[in-house]
């Protein structure tokens, strides 16, 4: 038997103090039911308990009617530090045998009539050790208000290969009488199992993480951590493949690591005052390597703008496409063109594809004599081709209207009116106007024939719609504000919201990837070489990958890089390095390289819209592009110097340096330095 008094101080070990699987015990049945709860895990002495409506509100409280109340019978010497026979006993069934436990209690005491001076002697009898704490107020009236408390009572220790102790309590002083408002209230007791490990901070780990690589960034390091490990799951669970003991710093620490796996998962943990954190169960998937396959898609934003291109347009439209998927899955482009990897520059080519109606000709009227139209009436007529798009099931109009000449008799009258077939025409749709009422007022359809017999009889009111013009014969979807709608986009002009990568799901490849967009076209205008950025500039163009919070969750936190780069071009010096790894294989997995406040540039849908863009296989670098000339010439009393887009220029009195920026990034730029020689480089 080990009997422990309630006023021992608590486990000197046991601090910081992190919890997990927990049990409860009510002293009434649950969720309702009168009398000590019978399920065994409680039990008192007969006849010195009572029922209370009275409850404890603590967050995780089972629902139950109330709890069990005493008086002066409970502390009748008869119940006094007598064992075998406690007042209450305790037998909870625990998750882990030998496992330290924290206990706490949960009771009202809101209705001022529980003792302030009751004191309990607390005795695990059978297979544990206890560690109680705060003396002689566990059960008090100040432990029960707000109701809403969780009073720690201390710490039970589990025998080895044992999880069912059981735990006594006694009376041991204070005043309980129920008429003098001195109540005992036993209430609700929690039970929750102590992990030293998790009361060490949990780190994160981030990209680039490939197999092709032998470091891992952790981040998240505490300053007093001592140790940092890298751990890999690659089919047999959690194996330390690398670790960190000197020079440990808080915040991102870098750890050296060994055998990195495509689709392993990759996890890691500190030390702290000798103690790690737990072994973790999940991770980040480890990559292939820069660059797997992607998907591409262009998402086009409608737009009242028209032009010129490569300009700013209005974005007050929220309605998006995405212009070379034709569905979509979870807000993501699917089936978009996919582009594999290469050691050249390829052309990324997106085309709405227009198909029209030749206008219709050769209008012509003859007038009958008969009933139709009044005496002196005026009649003219235009007419229109249409067809129904093959690829989205759409109405389309020719462009411009067969305008008749004014037809008038001063007889009652019909017209015969007449025109040239139109190839792969369907029908023609007719809009009249009758003494000069405008033509918006009827309107007619002949099918199969080019030609109309107009006795007044076969004109149906309203404006009668010609519009669109064309049919889009290739794949668009819309996304915003209603999915998976096959569209056809109302004007010849869009805003590009984003260029959307998407994961090819055969790669099953998280990447990461490292790719160069260059020279964005439209038709035969380049409208972005990224020439006139310095290399570094970020918020050119496009965002950086993350920027997009519709798509950021898709993405490790890094790498996170989209800015001007002078490490590859398709021409010039410059192009757009765009950095990112996926956060996981499963579908769907893409982000917006939105151009959202940067560009927002319009483009003509008549025309194509393509790019350049560079995705090297695992293991290549990019081509360095020439670096830039600076050229000094004097003019009169000055040195001008000239070169070509945008580069810093520094300065110094040494041709060995150091140099130091001029705050100049174009030319041409006139010296104003007095110095007699001092010597300038273009970077950047």
């Amino acid at each position: 038997m080990k009997k422990i008094l309630i006023t021992l101080t608590s486990l000197a070990l046991i601090q910081s103090v992190v919890l997990a699987d927990v049990v409860y015990i009510t002293a009434r049945p649950q969720p309702s039911g009168a009398g000590a709860n019978p399920n065994g895990t409680y039990a008192e002495t007969p006849g010195i308990g009572s029922d209370t409506s009275a409850t404890g509100t603590g967050a995780g409280t089972p629902v139950h009617a109330g709890c069990r109340f005493f008086s002066n019978s409970f502390s009748n010497t008869t119940y006094a530090l007598t064992f075998p026979n406690p007042a209450v006993r305790l037998t909870p069934t625990l998750g882990v045998v030998g496992g330290i436990y924290q206990i706490d209690h949960n009771f009202s005491s809101t209705a001022g009539n529980v003792s302030t001076n009751i004191s309990l002697t607390v005795t695990c009898s059978v297979a544990g050790t206890l560690s109680f704490t705060n003396s002689g107020t566990n059960f008090i009236r100040a432990s029960g208000s707000p109701a809403t408390q969780w009073k720690t009572l201390g710490f039970i220790t589990n025998d080895i290969g044992s999880s069912t102790p059981s735990i006594d309590f006694y009376y041991e002083n204070g005043h309980v009488n129920a008429g003098q408002n001195n109540r005992l209230l036993i209430d609700t007791f929690r039970f929750t199992l102590v992990q030293p490990c998790l009361s060490i901070p949990v780190v994160g780990v981030t990209g680039p993480l490939s197999s092709n690589v032998n470091q891992v960034v952790v981040t998240g390091v505490s300053a007093s951590a001592t140790n940092v490990f890298v751990y890999q799951n690659s089919g047999a669970g959690m194996v330390v493949i690398g670790s960190k003991t000197t020079g440990v710093t808080a915040g991102n620490n870098t750890v050296t690591v060994s055998g990195l796996v495509k689709n392993a998962l990759v996890a890691a943990t500190q030390k702290i005052n000798g103690q790690e954190a737990c072994t973790p169960t999940s991770g980040l998937l480890v990559g292939g390597g820069a660059n797997p396959a992607i998907r591409v898609t262009l998402s086009l934003r409608e737009t009242a703008s028209t032009g010129p291109v490569g300009t700013a347009g209005s974005t007050a439209s929220a309605n998006l496409h995405f212009l070379g998927a034709s569905g979509t899955s979870g807000g993501a482009p699917t089936n978009g063109l996919i582009v594999n990897p290469s050691t050249s520059w390829q052309t990324v080519t997106f085309s709405r594809g227009n198909l029209r109606l030749d206008n219709v000709t050769g209008l012509a009227s003859t007038i009958a004599d008969g009933p139709g139209y009044n005496a002196n009436d005026t009649v003219t007529l235009r007419v229109y081709a249409y067809r129904t798009g093959p690829a989205n099931g759409i109405v389309f109009y020719s462009p411009t209207e067969a305008q008749s000449t004014t037809v008038t008799s001063n007889d009652t009258f019909s017209v015969n009116w007449t025109w040239n077939p139109v190839a792969d025409a369907e029908g023609y749709r007719l809009l009249r106007e009758v003494n000069l009422n405008g033509y918006t007022n009827d309107f007619t359809e002949v099918v199969g024939v080019n030609n109309l017999v107009d006795a007044n009889n076969t004109w149906v009111g309203g404006p009668g719609a010609v519009t669109p013009t064309y049919s889009q014969t290739n794949a668009s979807i819309q996304w915003n504000p209603t999915q998976s709608n096959p569209t056809n986009f109302p004007t010849p002009w869009a805003v590009v919201d984003a260029i959307a990568l998407s994961m090819d799901d055969a790669a099953e490849n998280t990447g990461p990837y490292d790719l160069y967009i260059d020279n964005l076209k439209n038709g035969s205008t380049i409208w972005q070489t990224f020439e006139s950025a310095v290399s570094g500039t970020t918020d050119f163009g496009f965002r950086v990958p993350s920027f997009s919070g519709t798509t950021s969750g898709n993405m490790l936190a890094a790498p996170d890089q989209g800015a001007v780069s002078n490490g590859a071009a398709d021409t010039g010096t410059k192009s757009f390095r765009v950095r990112f790894q996926w956060s996981g294989t499963n579908a769907p997995r893409w982000i917006r390289l939105t151009t959202s406040g940067v560009g927002n540039p319009q483009v003509n849908l008549d025309d194509d819209i393509s790019f350049r863009l560079l995705l090297l296989p695992v293991g290549s670098s990019p081509v360095a592009p020439p670096a830039p000339t600076l050229n000094i010439n004097q003019l009169g009393a000055n040195q001008v110097l000239t070169w070509t887009d945008a580069h810093r220029l520094q300065a110094s009195s040494l041709v060995t340096g150091t140099y130091t920026n001029t705050g100049v990034t174009l030319a041409p730029w006139t010296n104003t330095f007095t110095e007699p020689t001092k010597f300038f480089r273009l970077v950047d």
